[in-house]
């Protein structure tokens, strides 16, 4: 059975605050789309649950969630590597 949205909104947000703990880096993550079905413990992805752990993500914890054709990517909705002016 599937995770819940929550569990997995949940997940992804501690493994970004983690990634930042542990190696300081920006809190912006990558996921490819198999290691993303294996998180969500699917085997295929529909676009309502998509926009459902989109929607939870961000008010939830501030996160974009995009889905693009390779990756998942996941970031904190902030300011956090400013361009140089």
């Amino acid at each position: 059975m599937p995770r819940s949205v929550k569990s997995i909104v949940d997940d992804l947000n501690a493994r970004l605050q983690e990634r930042v703990r542990l190696g300081g880096g920006e809190p912006v993550m990558t996921i490819p789309w198999p290691r993303f079905y294996e998180l969500c413990e699917i085997t295929r992805f529909k676009t309502p649950r998509g926009e459902e752990i989109q929607a939870e993500g961000r008010e939830r914890f501030g996160l974009i969630i995009a889905y693009g054709e390779k990756v998942v990517l996941v970031a904190h909705d902030r300011n956090f590597s400013p361009l140089d002016e």
